[in-house]
């Protein structure tokens, strides 16, 4: 996946690119977009070497994006299964299906957070910066 945003700030060797939110985006929902955000912000890779202000090309891994489709979505629905199944083979009520599987998916995401936190400084993982598409001349002539 491919977006173009701008930098807002340096952080080392990552830079932080606000991404204008599309059109397309105001009907799914699926993604980082708080429900009334323009935009939002990524951490990216700054192997390049971009300053504030930038216009720049950011990517995302196709691996890590189906990873993180795996991890997000199909493992909890899997858990909710787990939870249904449990319930049938020991022949409860359904109300302990939602009991198991909120707790399932509680547990999950907690794991998950601890998963987000080890990839995000991983290679790969993290979205990185393939292009400068233009640089901020107005800027650095205000510095110099």
């Amino acid at each position: 996946m491919r977006e173009i945003g701008r930098v807002t700030e340096i952080d080392g060797k990552s830079a932080i690119v606000r991404v204008d939110k599309k059109d397309e985006c105001s009907k799914c929902g699926m993604c980082l977009f708080p429900k009334n955000a323009n935009y939002v912000d990524f951490p990216a890779e700054n192997s390049l070497k971009a300053k504030v202000n930038d216009l720049v090309e950011i990517e995302t891994d196709k691996d890590a994006k189906l990873l993180g489709a795996i991890l997000v979505f199909l493992i909890p629905l899997i858990l909710i299964g787990l939870s249904a199944l449990l319930t049938y083979l020991f022949k409860i009520s359904e109300l302990w299906t939602l009991i198991f599987s909120v707790i399932f998916i509680i547990l999950w995401y907690t794991i998950l957070a601890v998963i987000d936190k080890r990839l995000k400084n991983k290679s790969g993982f993290c979205p990185r910066i393939v292009s400068i598409l233009n640089t901020d001349i107005q800027g650095e002539k205000e510095n110099e």
